[in-house]
């Protein structure tokens, strides 16, 4: 984020859509020309497409209120254990994994 503007923008307040989506705005002044990062953090543990909003509430006089949309697609991790019914041996017995 750049401020174009001719004073410090301020950042009042940063919320995410849900609580899968965590924005972390830099709570210091924005002085003119100088730019910030808005970092968002998403709960990936769920695979599938996302998409999400962040709101930043700033001082700017012409959109004091912005909406930011996040979207894409999280893909299951395909070395995560998976879960179900125990692998039984050729004899039938459960076998330790």
């Amino acid at each position: 984020m750049t401020n174009t503007g001719t004073g410090p923008l301020i950042l009042s307040k940063c919320k995410g859509s849900c609580g899968c989506t965590v924005p972390k705005c830099d709570p210091n002044p924005i002085m003119p020309g100088s730019s910030s990062m808005i970092s968002v953090k998403y709960d990936t543990k769920r695979s599938g497409p996302i998409n999400k909003s962040v709101t930043i509430n700033s001082n700017a006089d012409n959109e004091p209120t912005k909406v930011v949309r996040i979207k894409g697609t999280v893909e299951a991790d395909p070395n995560a254990a998976t879960t179900g019914a125990p692998v039984k041996s050729p004899s039938g017995a459960p076998e330790n994994n």
